[in-house]
């Protein structure tokens, strides 16, 4: 786990669950989306990118790093300083020697415009 004054965030993690949509297949509904809160990330600022050939805008991203158990998944979404995050990518356990070095890393990203 990280310590000190660098994890002293706390983060909400906001999950919908699967639901059948008809079709024969699951998609998650965030109309019903439940939010808890996680304490202890780091927040480190990633990058912003302006994207001008899809479409008028920019991805905004941030790696956020926590407790080794903290419990988020791929498919959840991220409120953080104010904005809805997606995670990008998957959930990465870094295991360390001890129960003080092991962490989670995300990566979040959210698109404006």
């Amino acid at each position: 786990m990280i310590g000190g004054l660098v994890a002293r965030h706390a983060i909400t993690v906001v999950r919908a669950p699967l639901v059948d949509d008809g079709r024969g297949n699951e998609s998650r509904d965030w109309s019903k989306a439940k939010e808890h809160e996680s304490k202890g990330w780091a927040i480190d600022a990633g990058s912003t990118t302006e994207d001008e050939v899809n479409r008028e805008g920019a991805a905004i991203e941030y790696t956020i790093r926590g407790p080794f158990s903290a419990d988020i998944a791929a498919s959840d979404r991220v409120r953080l300083l104010g904005g809805l995050y997606a995670v990008e990518g998957g959930v990465l356990r870094q295991p360390g020697p001890t129960a003080l070095t092991g962490h989670t890393l995300v990566r979040l990203v959210a698109w404006e415009g």
